[in-house]
């Protein structure tokens, strides 16, 4: 089965077949659940923490942790010996380097926490819009740096102003696992918040003012809509859904639709086998991971905020190297270079 090289940059408008159908699916899904929470919210009524939880564990423990260890298959076939040897040495020390920072200093580790995940989501989205639709208006390097940025910003910036209760608590807890009082209180000082958000809402409106004048107009308005639909998105969703769903149902399926898309003779069937045949042994691995953390904290999760929180230190430890080796460690082919 042929892939398109993702590196090159194709002019014109969005893909159709199994690549299309990928991408507009994703964002019916989005577009349905901003608006589902939108009447949810208006009439007041709640979504209990238990079920949040329960949606963000089914699918980040198996739709988004199954496709990461794929990428990472795929990054490595065909490779040389060396080479691989080389790459899961750095993944495990840098695993082990992000379990260690949370363990001594955990306020730091929930910082580069955030910070790794708003690169993942950012990087990885600008990969996508780079490779299925027009690269103008996105051809500089600080374009790119500025677009990620605003589309991780989305997945964490966002939530973190729009729901800072829910949001301290399952920071709170993270860092709880490894200091019995941890200082979070600063990061949520309503000033610093206000900080971000302004400095957050600049560069949004930065980047699609300076990509109006050099993208081609069809795209910029739909690279618009897709903005604003995500911010829409993490504004209205409650923010332990809205990421247990962001990573399953928007990035993953996106960084497959990639892998259909320009070649001849690839289908959705095929990709879906592909990452099913491929993401297995590596899923149960990282499930093996889970449980090793879940046993080795001095007290395990007894609650659905724990238990959010466990998950999002492990899927944050394994995010450090998911992304420094599999994408900038590996220019050439990294986890967002499907071959």
């Amino acid at each position: 089965m042929a892939y398109a090289d993702p590196g090159l940059s194709l002019p014109g408008a969005e893909r159709t077949g199994p690549t299309g159908r990928l991408l507009r699916a994703s964002r019916a899904v989005f577009l349905g659940l901003t608006v589902a929470f939108a009447v949810v919210s208006y009439a007041g009524v709640g979504v209990p923490l238990e079920a949040q939880a329960a949606v963000y564990l089914g699918l980040m423990g198996t739709v988004s942790l199954y496709h990461g260890g794929f990428e990472h298959v795929a990054n490595l076939r065909g490779r040389g010996e060396s080479l691989q040897a080389r790459y899961l040495a750095a993944y495990v020390g840098l695993l082990a380097a992000a379990l260690w920072l949370f363990a001594v200093a955990p306020v730091a580790g929930l910082v580069v926490a955030v910070a790794i995940t708003v690169l993942k989501a950012g990087h990885g989205g600008i990969a996508v819009r780079r490779r299925v639709r027009s690269d103008e208006g996105l051809g500089t390097w600080r374009a790119r740096v500025v677009g990620a940025a605003v589309r991780g910003g989305a997945v964490m910036v966002v939530p973190y102003l729009a729901a800072p209760g829910v949001f301290s608590a399952v920071a709170y807890a993270m860092a709880g696992f490894f200091a019995s009082d941890p200082a979070i209180g600063p990061l949520f000082d309503p000033v610093r918040r206000a900080f971000v958000g302004g400095c957050y809402a600049g560069l949004v409106v930065a980047y699609l003012g300076a990509t109006r004048s050099t993208a081609e107009p069809s795209a910029w308005r739909a690279e618009t809509a897709e903005v604003g639909l995500l911010i829409a998105y993490f504004a209205l969703v409650p923010p332990v859904v809205a990421v247990g769903v962001y990573f399953p149902c928007w990035y993953a399926t996106r960084q497959v639709a990639r892998m259909t898309d320009d070649a001849p003779d690839a289908t959705l069937g095929d990709a879906l086998r592909r990452v099913a045949r491929d993401g297995a042994l590596p899923w149960v691995g990282a499930l093996a991971v889970l449980a090793g953390l879940v046993v080795w904290l001095p007290e395990p999760p007894a609650s659905a905020v724990g238990w959010v929180a466990v998950y999002s230190v492990f899927v944050a430890c394994v995010a450090v190297p998911h992304v420094v080796v599999g994408a900038w460690l590996d220019r050439t082919r990294g986890i967002w270079s499907v071959h």
